[in-house]
């Protein structure tokens, strides 16, 4: 992602949103996952809705490759804006693989066997893999509720033959991945005193059928290949709780969904609550893709055209529980069905050409071509229904002559690249939850249960934002390869521009409700709950907050990477990597934001809400250096690899927030401009935010160096081989003094494991 140090912020959540993981050609989507967290009670559930895909669910066995694209890709590829992970799995060999691997927080096994049988020529295979493996894992092993468990499974067919003109192959793949936290226990919990207090149980199971089929040329003519890929994964997730809640008196509760006037439900002092989250997202994927050979006398060209398209839906039961039994009194969310959301639906096209051309002793590779994608099914309201984006992007890479330094070739090649990309919004984002205002008409709390009664007044409003937009980034980047007598070093520069990116922004409405007099209630004239009639009332007016999607958040990157691999120098029997970057990144927000004040006067609800032009924002700078030295000894057929992971520094600046308000809303929904006069009243000064200095103040946090070392050793003919690592064996973390004097200790926990591979 090109990133120092992520913000962990929701509204800075695109760049994560916006990385795209492929596996077998097939990208992994999130996009339909709508459950959030339940955290109640002792657990604190991980939540990743509208934060891109969670790696944990990703197998790291039975690959062969992995390709991560940082720069600017192919157009090919679409509903991305940072970046792409292609992960490739093995494919055919007829190898027996076990591996089992141990550390601090987690064990992981797994195994897999190849298939293959070859017909009368080489082009022709047939092959079959499976494999499985078993993750546990847990952050901190005291806590038993704090746990992860993961099964993975797959089964790949293909089969490949050629004829006169033709090569062929075809192939298909049937994945399962399950997460079993089940029952999750605590003994302090589930057996406290008087019996359990609280049952939690999670199943995530997500199935996923591919086939693929391809057609590729034998000779160089016009037609050259087709390719056709395509899938569907239909995922279970599913939360199932039971809470025993006691709140020591009765309470009441909001309930409605309808707007209107109604009674609160009085909760009991205790009771069992339950609460269901049951999410079914399901996931469609086809891909087409064609590419022709269009040569000259001095060039080779190649052209792909190709179109493809996703679907998105789920359903899933949503979020299920009984209002009058809510899972915590805090609990302000209504039931709400996640089947009842339409399926979304994105439909991209293509066109690239690829170009060698020589110019003498010069070679050049030019890349350049368009994507359109568009949304539907979302209903003519919405603006981005049927719109498309055009994402033009370029590659290009000049190889110069080659030239002779210390009697060895120097090859130089100088590259670039610039293009935009685009992100569409998830469901959540274009579909939110409904907001419910509930306001207290009449509080009427006697000690005798029977005459009690408490109205409302609910107000429903769609926080919809009809105008949101795709998130778009911009990128270009320049790049220097070299190679000399097998030491290789490349440096890129780059910058990047996203305007548009998802955030949560808070608006406001004005409601009107009647505030009964409670004490004009005659109890002794009372034989149940208080009618409203008669009761004296006066008409008030309020403020209510809720917020919507916008694309408000702008992230800017730039920095310098760069990599240098040595020759394996022989007298050590060592090959030196360095890898390294300096990265700087901007965040802010783009709009104006509605905020109320952190404290108001007198402790009552506060009537003007403030509307200011910069809310929040920050810079990350950091700058870092890996020496990675790889030694094999293959006599002792042993392999070190130790690596020293060093932190320059690491900056960071919050952005000045705007002190004053451009203008405010008063209860009626009139907007004022904020003045000096404005500031001057003591009511209205409220709005005036804090703008000391030293918020805004460049922190830096100096050197620090860890030293990380792997062994591994090969026995029985190479036909096993273990492994033992530590992380942060060594460290150079040094106290050190803010700018504002403040002494910080700095401390790190090694980490180790071991790992063990059989290939039979």
């Amino acid at each position: 992602r090109r990133e120092a140090d992520p913000s962990s912020s929701a509204n800075y959540a695109t760049s994560a949103l916006g990385t795209q993981i492929q596996v077998d050609g097939i990208p992994i989507s999130n996009d339909a996952n709508l459950q959030y967290s339940t955290s109640y009670g002792s657990i604190q559930e991980y939540a990743n809705v509208n934060r891109g895909v969670d790696t944990r669910a990703i197998s790291t066995d039975d690959i062969e490759s992995v390709e991560i694209v940082r720069g600017i890709p192919s157009v090919e590829y679409g509903d991305l804006t940072s970046g792409l992970v292609k992960v490739k799995r093995r494919e055919g060999g007829r190898d027996l693989t076990a591996r089992f691997k141990a550390d601090m927080s987690s064990k992981l096994f797994s195994v897999g066997k190849g298939f293959e049988r070859k017909g009368e020529g080489d082009a022709e295979r047939t092959t079959l893999n499976i494999n499985a493996d078993y993750l546990t894992a847990a952050s901190d092993p005291r806590n038993p509720r704090q746990s992860y468990q993961r099964l993975t499974g797959s089964v790949r067919f293909g089969r490949h033959w050629q004829g006169s003109a033709y090569r062929y192959s075809a192939g298909g793949s049937l994945d399962y991945t399950g997460s079993f936290d089940d029952k999750k226990s605590d003994q302090d919990l589930d057996n406290g005193l008087g019996g359990p207090v609280e049952r939690y149980k999670s199943n995530y199971n997500r199935t996923q059928f591919a086939a693929t089929f391809a057609v590729e040329a034998r000779h160089r003519q016009f037609f050259h290949s087709l390719d056709l890929t395509a899938s569907f994964s239909a995922e279970f997730d599913r939360i199932d709780r039971w809470r025993f809640v006691e709140t020591g008196s009765d309470f009441a509760k909001t309930w409605g969904t309808e707007p209107g006037e109604y009674d609160a439900v009085i909760i009991p002092a205790s009771y069992d609550a339950t609460l269901l989250v049951d999410g079914k997202p399901f996931y469609g994927y086809a891909k087409a893709v064609a590419t022709f050979n269009a040569d000259t006398e001095r060039s080779r060209n190649t052209l792909r055209v190709g179109a493809d398209w996703s679907m998105d839906k789920n359903y899933g039961r949503g979020l299920v529980f009984d209002v009058a039994r809510p899972f915590s009194p805090q609990m302000d969310s209504r039931p709400r069905a996640y089947d009842a959301i339409p399926a979304l639906h994105k439909l991209s096209l293509f066109l690239e050409d690829a170009t060698t051309l020589a110019l003498g002793d010069f070679r050049v590779e030019a890349t350049g071509g368009v994507r359109a994608a568009s949304m539907f099914n979302l209903g003519r309201r919405y603006t981005i229904q049927g719109k498309f984006y055009f994402d033009p992007r370029a590659n290009v890479v000049v190889a110069l002559p080659r030239f002779h330094v210390a009697g060895r070739n120097l090859s130089l090649r100088l590259g670039g690249g610039v293009g935009w990309h685009t992100k569409f919004p998830t469901m959540d984002s274009l579909y939110p939850d409904t907001e419910y205002f509930d306001f207290t008409q009449l509080n009427y709390w006697p000690a005798n249960p029977a005459l009690r009664r408490i109205n409302l007044r609910l107000y429903t409003l769609d926080p919809t934002n009809y105008d949101l937009r795709a998130a778009r980034n911009f990128k270009w980047e320049v790049r220097l390869d070299a190679g000399w007598n097998d030491n290789q070093l490349s440096v890129t520069y780059f910058r990047e521009d996203m305007t548009s990116g998802f955030r949560t922004t808070s608006d406001y409405r004005s409601f009107t409700f009647r505030d009964y007099d409670e004490t004009a209630i005659d109890m002794e004239q009372l034989d149940g709950p208080p009618s409203l009639d008669g009761i004296p009332y006066t008409e008030e007016r309020r403020l209510g907050g809720y917020s919507r999607s916008t694309n408000g958040s702008r992230t800017e990157k730039s920095g310098i990477a760069f990599a240098f691999t040595s020759q394996r120098i022989r007298a050590i029997a060592t090959r030196i990597t360095v890898t390294g970057a300096y990265f700087r990144t901007n965040y802010s927000n783009m709009h104006p934001e509605y905020l109320l004040p952190t404290s108001a006067p007198g402790g009552q609800t506060y009537p003007y809400v403030g509307y200011y032009f910069s809310t929040d924002g920050y810079l990350r700078e950091m700058c870092n250096t890996n020496f990675l030295l790889d030694t094999q000894i293959p006599r002792l057929k042993l392999i070190l690899s130790t690596s020293f992971q060093c932190m320059w520094f690491l900056g960071s600046r919050n952005t000045p927030v705007s002190a004053w308000p451009i203008s405010y809303l008063d209860e009626n929904l009139v907007s004022h401009p904020f003045t000096a006069e404005s500031a001057a009243d003591g009511l209205l000064s409220a709005l005036v935010r804090d703008s000391d200095p030293t918020l805004w103040r460049y922190v830096t946090t100096p050197f620090s160096m860890n030293v990380n070392l792997k062994i591994t050793k090969k026995l029985y003919r190479d036909k096993m081989a273990v492994a033992l690592f530590v992380n942060k064996l060594l460290d150079y973390t040094p106290d050190y003094h803010t700018s504002d004097g403040r002494h910080i200790r700095r401390e790190v926990t090694p980490y180790f494991g071991m790992e063990l591979n059989i290939k039979l």
